[in-house]
C-alpha cells in the first residue's frame, strides 16, 4: 500500500466509535441554525478529547482511554431495514470524494529497482479519503453492536416557556422509537440508553439569570452528572466588523450525509394539530424517510457548498467554540464512560452467573443424549442464509455486547478474551455471520492490544472474509475486513499478503472499490524489500481499466502514465500501443488535447506487430484528435528520411512549349558523378583566376546547384532570387500496413533577415528581401488522410533535420558520436542577379522561321 498519514492504531479507533444519537427541540435546532449547522453538525469538528479518561474493569483495575472520539448524528429513525450494502446516495457520495482528490504536489516517490527508473505519487489521498468515509458509516448489523447508538443527547433551549414538559416530551420520544418496535433503525446498545439533558442557551438573545435558574433545577432533578448547559450564539447574525472566524465544520459536513437515512441531518421539527399524540409524534419523522437518494445527495452538495458570507458558525466566537469542546469533556468523562463501565459490570456479573449453568448444561445435555446432532432450541428457531438468529437476551450476544463495549474504550484484552469467547460459541451454533464478525474483532484485539502479547491472527480475518464474502454474501462487511486487514500486515512489512488480499477483494459488483483495491496491491508490490516493478505495471493497468469504468477517468490516466514507465522502450510493442491508444483516448476526454496527440503519435511513427485492422483504428482516432488541436502540429506519418533530400537551386530542366530552354546540365533526379563534378569545379576555378588576375578570391567556393548527401555541404549555398528552390525527398516511408493519401505538400521556409530574429513565412505576399538573407527550410505541410474513408483530412507538418557526416578524424570523435555540419537546407538567398542568355545555332533558326 502507499503511505498513509494515519496509523493503524489511530485508523481503527476513528472507524469504531461511541455512538451518540441528538433529539433535539425545535426551538433548539431553530438556534443552532443560525450558523447553518443542525446541533449534531456543530458538535462534530470537537467530538475528539484532547485529555486522557479512565474506566474501570470487571476487576477494578484502572484503564486509561486515551485519544478517544464520539460519533454525534440526528436522530432520525426509519421504518425500513437497514441495507446490507450501499445505497446509492451513498455510492455516489463516495464516487464525488475520490474524485475530488488529486494527488498532491511534490508527494512524488522515485525508486530503481535493477534498470527500472519509477516515480509515482508516494502517497493516496484519495483512497484514505474514500476508506475514512465507507469505515465511518457502515450500517448497522443485528450481528454486532459497534454502530448502535450507546447514548441520546436530550436538547432544549432555554427559551422554552416550560424546558421541564420538552424534556418530558423528548425523553418519551426516545423510549418510544427505542422500545416501540416500529422503527427498524436505529439500533440502540442496551435497552437502559444514557439520556443526557442539554439547556441550551443563546447568549446574544436570551436570559443569562433565567437559563441558570433553570439549570440548578435541573442538576436538582436530573443530577449534576446527567445535565448541561452549553452557552452558544455570543455574536448577533448579520455582518460583523470583527475578523472572520475559523470554520472548522467543512470537512465534517460530507459524513452527516453518507448515513442514510438514518444519520442524515434532521429537518427542524415541525408540528402539526393532530387528534393523537401518536400522529404527532409520526408527523415529526414522516419527512425523512420519503428523501431519494438524490435528494439525500442535492442536500449534502448544498450544505458544502453553500457560500453565505459568514459561513459556517457565524454566530460563534472562540470562546463559544472552547465552551462546545467543555462540554463533549464533560459529557464523556461524567457521563459515558461512567455509563460504559456500568454495563460492562453488569454484563460481565450475568454472564458468570449464567455461563456456567446454561454451557455446562448444554454441553453435557449434547454429549450424553444428543450424539453428534445439532441441539434443537426450539420447534420455532429463526433462520437465515447466515445461520441462526439469536434472540436479544441470547448469553451469546451478552457477550459479544461485552466485547464491542471494551473494544469502544480500548479495553483490548478483555475484549479479545469475550471475542474470543463467543467466537467459539458461534461457531458451535453454525450461526456464520455472528462467527465471522467476532473472528474479525477478535483478529484487531488481538493486534492492538499494549505490548503484543500474542501475535496477529491473519487467519481469522482470512475466514471472516471468506465467510462474508462466499458464505453470507455480504461485501460491505468483507470490504471493511479486507481494509482492516490489509492495513495491519502493511504495518507489520508483510505486502505480499496485503496484495493478496486486496486482489481477492476485487470484483464485478463495484468498479470503484476494485479500482481502489488494485492500486493498493500495485503499490504493495513496488513497496516489498525486492520491489516488483511489472507486477507493480501490471496492477496499474487493471486498476486504470476500473478507474474508467467507474467515471474516474483521471485516476484513470493517471494509473496508465505510471505504468508506462515500465513498459516503455522493453520491447513491450503491443502493451505500450494499448497503453499509449489508452492515455490518448483518456487525455482526449480530459481536454488535453496536446497529450493526447503525443500519445497517437508514439503508435504510428514506429513498426508496429498490430494488424492492419487495429492500425487503421489507432490511425482513425488520431487523425479525429489531430483534427481537433490547434496550430500546425507535427505529423508522425510519412517517415521521411531526411538525409535523401536534394536541394535545386535553379530553373526547371523541362520548360513548356516556346519558353526558353536554360544552358545547365544540372536537373534534380540526375545521378551524382564525382568526376563531372570536379570538372565543373575546376572549370569554374580556372574562369574566376582569368577574372581576377590569375587568383581566386579567399571566399571562393565552387557553385553548385544541386545539393544532395554526397555533395559538399559545409558551406551555405549561395541562391539566387529568379526562382523558387525545389527541394526533393526519395526517402520516404509508410510504417504502417494501410494506405495512406497525401497531397498539397508546400515547404515551410524560416526566414532570418541580419540582426532580425526568426520568421516563419512561406507566404505569396511580395517581400522586399536585401542581400545576405538568410532562409532555412525547416519542414513539409502535408494534407493527409486515410484513404479507406478520405472523409478525415488533416494538415501537418514534418520536420526536415539532416545531419552532417559522422566525424572521424581526432581520437576524440572516434571514441564518440558526433556529426558535421550539413548547410544544405540553410542557403543564403541574394537580390536578383542579371543572367546570361546563350542559344544554340538550331534555337536561332526555330526562332526566325517563327518570326
Amino acid at each position: 500500500m502507499a503511505q498513509c498519514v494515519q496509523s493503524v492504531q489511530e485508523l481503527v479507533q476513528d472507524s469504531f466509535t461511541p455512538m451518540v444519537a441528538v433529539l433535539c427541540s425545535e426551538t433548539a435546532e431553530r438556534m443552532s441554525r443560525k450558523n447553518r449547522l443542525s446541533f449534531a453538525e456543530l458538535l462534530r469538528p470537537f467530538c475528539r478529547l484532547t485529555s486522557e479518561g479512565h474506566i474501570r474493569d470487571p476487576n477494578n483495575v484502572l484503564q486509561s482511554v486515551k485519544g478517544l472520539r464520539i460519533s454525534v448524528n440526528g436522530l432520525c429513525p426509519s421504518l425500513k431495514p437497514p441495507s446490507s450494502t450501499l445505497t446509492p446516495a451513498q455510492r455516489q457520495v463516495l464516487h464525488h470524494i475520490v474524485l475530488s482528490s488529486q494527488p498532491q504536489e511534490g508527494a512524488v516517490s522515485s525508486i530503481s529497482a535493477g534498470d527500472y527508473q519509477l516515480s509515482f505519487s508516494g502517497t493516496t489521498p484519495w483512497f484514505e479519503a474514500y476508506r475514512e468515509a465507507f469505515l465511518q458509516t457502515m450500517p448497522s448489523s443485528e450481528h454486532e453492536f459497534l454502530n448502535h447508538y450507546l447514548a441520546c443527547l436530550l436538547v432544549v433551549s432555554s427559551s422554552e416557556t416550560v424546558p421541564f414538559e420538552q424534556f418530558l416530551k423528548l425523553s418519551q420520544e426516545q423510549h418510544q422509537i427505542q422500545h416501540s418496535g416500529e422503527y427498524s433503525s436505529p439500533k440502540w446498545f442496551i435497552p437502559n440508553t444514557l439520556k443526557y439533558y442539554v439547556l441550551l442557551h443563546d447568549v446574544s438573545q436570551g436570559d443569562d439569570h433565567r437559563a441558570e435558574t433553570v439549570f440548578e433545577d435541573m442538576k436538582q432533578k436530573y443530577g449534576s452528572q446527567g445535565c448541561y448547559l452549553l452557552k452558544i450564539n455570543s455574536r448577533s447574525e448579520g455582518p460583523s466588523d470583527q475578523d472572520q472566524m475559523p470554520d472548522p465544520w467543512s470537512q465534517y459536513l460530507h459524513k452527516s450525509y453518507l448515513h442514510s437515512p438514518v444519520s442524515a441531518p434532521p429537518p427542524i421539527s415541525v408540528f402539526f394539530a393532530n387528534s393523537t399524540k401518536e400522529h404527532k409524534r409520526l408527523t415529526r419523522f414522516s419527512a425523512l424517510p420519503q428523501l431519494s437518494a438524490c435528494d439525500t445527495s442535492r442536500r449534502a452538495s448544498d450544505s458544502i457548498t453553500s457560500g453565505a458570507p459568514g459561513g459556517h458558525g457565524a454566530c460563534l466566537t472562540l470562546n463559544d467554540h472552547d465552551r462546545i469542546r467543555q462540554f463533549i469533556q464533560e459529557f464523556t468523562f461524567r457521563g459515558l464512560l461512567p455509563h460504559v463501565e456500568k454495563n460492562i459490570r453488569q454484563l460481565n456479573d450475568q454472564l458468570v452467573s449464567r455461563k456456567g449453568l446454561s454451557r455446562s448444561l448444554f454441553t453435557a445435555t449434547k454429549k450424553w443424549f444428543g450424539g453428534g446432532k445439532a441441539p434443537e432450541k426450539s420447534v420455532a428457531e429463526p433462520k437465515s442464509t447466515t445461520g441462526l438468529l439469536y434472540p436479544p437476551e441470547a448469553p451469546e450476544l451478552q457477550i459479544r455486547k461485552m466485547a464491542d463495549l471494551c473494544f469502544l474504550v480500548q479495553h483490548y484484552e478483555l475484549a479479545y478474551s469475550c471475542y474470543h469467547t463467543a467466537k467459539k460459541d458461534f461457531l458451535s451454533d453454525q450461526a456464520m455471520l455472528y462467527a465471522a464478525g467476532a473472528l474479525e474483532m477478535a483478529a484487531v484485539s488481538a493486534f492492538l492490544q499494549p505490548g503484543a502479547p500474542r501475535p496477529y491472527p491473519a487467519h481469522y480475518m482470512d475466514t471472516a472474509i471468506q465467510t462474508y464474502k462466499d458464505t453470507c454474501r455480504n461485501m460491505v462487511l468483507a470490504e471493511r475486513c479486507t481494509l482492516l486487514s490489509v492495513d495491519i500486515l502493511k504495518s507489520q512489512g508483510k505486502y505480499a499478503e496485503a496484495a493478496t488480499l486486496l486482489i481477492k477483494m476485487t470484483s464485478e459488483d463495484s468498479d470503484l472499490r476494485s479500482a481502489l483495491l488494485l492500486e493498493q496491491a500495485a503499490h504493495c508490490f513496488v513497496n516489498m524489500k525486492t520491489p516488483m516493478v511489472r507486477k507493480f505495471a501490471f496492477h496499474m493497468i487493471l486498476a486504470g481499466h476500473r478507474f474508467s469504468k467507474a467515471g474516474q477517468r483521471r485516476h484513470a490516466l493517471r494509473c496508465y502514465c505510471q505504468a508506462m514507465q515500465v513498459y516503455q522502450d522493453r520491447g513491450w510493442s503491443l502493451a505500450e500501443d494499448h497503453i499509449n491508444f489508452t492515455i490518448g483516448r483518456q487525455s482526449f476526454t480530459l481536454q488535453q488535447t496536446e497529450k493526447a496527440v503525443d500519445a497517437f503519435k508514439v503508435i504510428l511513427e514506429k513498426e508496429s506487430q498490430q494488424t492492419a485492422t487495429q492500425q487503421g483504428a489507432f490511425l482513425r482516432e488520431y487523425l479525429y484528435v489531430f483534427k481537433v488541436s490547434e496550430g500546425l502540429s507535427e505529423l508522425p506519418l510519412p517517415c521521411i528520411d531526411s538525409s535523401a533530400t536534394r536541394v535545386y537551386f535553379g530553373p526547371e530542366r523541362r520548360p513548356a512549349e516556346g519558353e526558353k530552354q536554360a544552358a545547365t546540365h544540372v536537373s534534380l533526379d540526375q545521378e551524382y558523378d564525382q568526376d563531372t563534378a570536379t570538372m565543373w569545379c575546376q572549370l569554374e576555378l580556372q574562369l574566376v583566376c582569368a577574372a581576377n588576375k590569375g587568383a581566386a578570391p579567399s571566399a571562393f567556393q565552387p557553385a553548385q546547384y544541386c545539393l544532395h548527401s554526397q555533395t559538399d555541404n559545409l558551406r551555405r549555398p549561395l541562391a539566387v532570387l529568379q526562382g523558387q528552390s525545389n527541394p526533393h525527398t526519395r526517402g520516404v516511408e509508410e510504417p504502417l500496413k494501410v494506405a495512406l493519401s497525401l497531397s498539397d505538400l508546400t515547404l515551410l521556409w524560416r526566414f532570418t533577415a541580419d540582426g532580425d530574429e526568426a520568421v516563419l513565412s512561406n507566404e505569396d505576399a511580395p517581400t522586399a528581401l536585401v542581400l545576405s538573407c538568410f532562409y532555412t527550410l525547416c519542414n513539409v505541410c502535408i494534407d493527409l488522410c486515410f484513404c479507406a474513408g478520405e472523409t478525415l483530412l488533416v494538415r501537418g507538418r514534418q520536420e526536415l533535420k539532416i545531419q552532417g557526416l559522422r566525424l572521424n578524424q581526432t581520437k576524440e570523435e572516434k571514441m564518440s558520436v558526433r556529426h558535421g555540419r550539413d548547410e544544405r537546407l540553410n542557403p543564403i538567398v541574394t537580390a536578383p542577379m542579371p543572367s546570361w542568355r546563350i542559344l544554340s545555332l538550331f534555337q536561332v533558326i526555330h526562332q526566325k522561321r517563327q518570326g
